[in-house]
């Protein structure tokens, strides 16, 4: 099986799907800011990282596509990207010659997306050929060699922006002349998989029809048959309402594997943790080993390089609130790579605990030494103010409260700034020293770590 150095290689070379990426810090505690999604991939697109040329790159493709007509389409950038660029540079076949992909939007034309590629020769750029996607959102866009050729393929995943409908995923294969499309399903996220070892890239698709079926399943290129191959799938039942959170990797230190974080009633939801064995995928986890009130994000929260699930624990001193009022703390377990229908009691291992804000505006990991040993005073709410104490000493060591953004100016001597929003200020404080990370991206986070450390 893969190092953790192979592993992460792999994810940086090859990139993975994915609807959520989190950034964790080990055993530091963390502050999670505000962050916003936006459905429009126009609004999204930022100044590609391009080569020297860029300017002269852009100037062709902006020639390229006006010379289409009254409709020469807009440049777009796959809504479920983490990669900023609009334009992809690769040399895709291996010739030796570069190429650019890039894919664009035509809403008034009876097929709506469509990509372009461009063919670097010489100083200039020119274009080499067109061709169609499908739907009218781009959700996902990746160069990787997936049929295991030594050349990079277009794997793209396109969407009618509709939520409850099957998204399409298509494999295109470029020879230098002419591109092919060798793979049409149907998905709602799709990871770039190595279950079953042998080192040679798959792509595991989930599928899901709300409450009527979902099923897991891997496919692999067979090069002897020009063709994918499905290696194994799985049902994974009829009540599923959706999938808040996907995420493939190392699940143990020698396995890989896909954690399926699952919404089944209202806002209850579990985990399925899904291996391959003996050629067949399997879940792993017992039935109601991972279930939670609430979602909990499945992943590798403690930067080992092994992901792990996350269950919810009640604060001790709680038990006769309102399960509404309750600020549930957070634990992560790891799996031990052999023991099937795991749970807490066999084949789960307590790895980490921290609280996390329900609306995810921040987040607070716990250091080791107060696993298990921490709550939330009862007195507390949720809403308005934290007060985290020590059960054997009774010590308070953090506090987190929720201002009136009018009541900022006269507090902000005595509360760190956590979160800010429009009509709200949530401010902190404790035996902890805040250390901002200028430079971090929506999703990251700045770390807490205890003073004297």
């Amino acid at each position: 099986m893969y190092s953790q150095e192979q592993v992460r290689y792999r994810k940086v070379m090859h990139g993975t799907l994915k609807w959520i990426k989190q950034t964790t810090a080990g055993l530091m505690a963390l502050l999670l800011s505000g962050c916003s999604f936006i459905s429009d991939p126009v609004s999204l697109m930022t100044t590609p990282d391009l080569p020297a040329d860029k300017a002269t790159l852009m100037g062709a493709v902006s020639s390229a596509l006006s010379a289409k007509g009254s409709e020469k389409g807009d440049i777009i950038r796959p809504r479920r990207d983490p990669d900023p660029s609009s334009i992809r540079i690769e040399d895709l076949n291996g010739d030796g010659v570069m190429e650019a992909v890039v894919f664009y939007k035509t809403p008034n034309q009876e097929v709506q997306i469509h990509g372009m590629i461009m063919q670097e020769q010489g100083s200039s750029w020119v274009k080499k050929l067109d061709f169609d996607g499908e739907g009218t959102v781009l959700e996902s866009f990746e160069l990787i060699d997936i049929t295991n050729d030594g050349k990079l393929d277009i794997v793209a995943g396109f969407s009618r922006g509709q939520e409850e409908l099957q998204n399409g995923l298509a494999v295109y294969s470029f020879t230098g002349d002419s591109l092919r499309k060798i793979l049409t399903i149907p998905f709602t996220q799709v990871e770039i998989t190595d279950l079953n070892g042998d080192r040679v890239d798959e792509l595991t698709v989930v599928s899901l029809q709300r409450y009527e079926l979902s099923f897991i399943a891997t496919y692999q290129y067979d090069s002897s048959e020009d063709d994918f191959k499905e290696l194994s799938k799985l049902d994974l039942g009829q009540n599923i309402e959706s999938y808040y959170n996907i995420v493939s990797g190392n699940v143990s230190k020698d396995k890989e594997g896909v954690i399926l974080d699952t919404t089944i009633v209202s806002n209850s939801s579990t985990s399925k943790m899904i291996v391959m064995e003996n050629g067949e995928l399997i879940d792993v986890l017992k039935e109601d080993a991972a279930y939670k009130e609430l979602p909990v994000l499945s992943q590798d929260v403690n930067g080992d390089g092994i992901l792990e699930i996350g269950l919810l624990e009640e604060p001790a001193g709680w038990k006769d609130a309102r399960y509404e009022d309750i600020p549930f703390l957070s634990s992560y377990y790891q799996w031990d790579g052999e023991t099937r229908l795991a749970s807490k009691k066999e084949g789960l291992s307590f790895v980490s605990q921290r609280y996390e804000d329900m609306e995810r505006r921040f987040f607070l990991n716990f250091p080791v030494e107060w696993y298990n040993l921490i709550t939330i005073d009862p007195a507390s709410d949720k809403d308005e103010y934290l007060r985290f104490v020590m059960t054997n000493t009774g010590k308070t060591v953090a506090e987190v409260k929720f201002f009136p953004a009018a009541e900022w100016e006269q507090e902000k001597q005595e509360w760190k700034l956590l979160v800010k929003d429009d009509d709200q200020i949530i401010g902190y404080k404790g035996d902890m020293k805040l250390i901002k990370n200028e430079k971090k991206a929506s999703s990251e986070v700045a770390p807490i770590e205890r003073k004297g450390n």
